[in-house]
């Protein structure tokens, strides 16, 4: 086993040029963007924390809530499921939702990674607010808001095309298959399987659709970004555009639909 005293002498050992420039660039992008997701996560938890403990603070009653209080925990469960099904149901549907959201869909790969591809501007989006009548209603935001993040770190695992599809388990949980499906830009699939964990919801309020083997699925959104290797472009340019949209000389109700109506 070698050891390196030094990064110049480890990228003496490389030899490579292509590699001499690769490794310092790799390890300063690392870095910065380890920085920036960092920055952002705090701001954004400061901005959330602030406005739920307030919603918690005019809360209806208050309901226990722990491993001692399981009854209570499932329900929470449910609710908070619920809460992301409409949140994903409402940011295909609604525009100025959808802009930030579209990030998280350009991928035009089904990888685990893809499951990090997310919003720059998940303030101008507002997703949380949507789990705000739990807390509303007498649940602790941090029991909320980390139960969301549960539903989160599973739906890790459904970004992937390894697991084939295992039909009879759809009728109850989000599996890979029928999330390949929601990642579709296919006309036959889109806007399908919105659910988070379970797929319950699908079924109830008629958007579930199947995997099929005589439609190959197409990945990404079914109108590309102008510079899809951008990350800028995937992250702005949609915000940009509604923006523009919504800015443009009109009618009240007008400029509204721009902004509320589907993408």
């Amino acid at each position: 086993m070698e050891f390196y005293l030094s990064f110049n002498e480890l990228l003496g050992k490389a030899g490579n040029p292509v590699l001499q420039i690769f490794v310092p660039v790799f390890f300063i992008t690392t870095v910065l963007e380890g920085i920036l997701i960092l920055t952002q996560a705090a701001t954004h938890g400061l901005i959330f924390g602030i406005i739920a403990a307030s919603v918690y603070e005019i809360r209806l009653t208050t309901i226990p809530t722990g491993m001692q209080h399981w009854p209570s925990l499932i329900v929470l469960f449910v609710l908070v499921d619920l809460a992301f099904y409409v949140e994903h149901r409402s940011s295909h549907r609604i525009r100025f939702l959808w802009a930030s959201h579209s990030v998280h869909h350009s991928s035009e790969k089904m990888l685990v990674t893809t499951a990090y591809r997310l919003t720059w501007t998940p303030i101008l989006s507002g997703v949380f607010a949507f789990y705000l009548p739990i807390v509303w209603i007498g649940y602790s935001p941090a029991w909320v808001y980390g139960m969301a993040s549960g539903s989160l770190a599973y739906q890790f695992f459904v970004h992937t095309e390894l697991v084939p599809r295992v039909g009879w388990l759809e009728w109850l949980i989000n599996t890979p298959s029928a999330h390949r499906v929601h990642h579709a830009s296919n006309p036959e699939y889109l806007d399908k399987n919105y659910g988070g964990v379970l797929l319950i919801w699908d079924h109830l309020f008629g958007s579930y659709q199947a995997e099929r083997r005589d439609i190959p699925i197409r990945y990404g959104l079914a109108h590309p970004r102008s510079a899809p290797n951008n990350p800028f472009v995937i992250a702005y340019e949609d915000v940009w555009l509604t923006l523009k949209a919504a800015l443009r000389p009109g009618p009240t109700r007008e400029r509204l639909a721009r902004m509320l109506g589907p993408p």
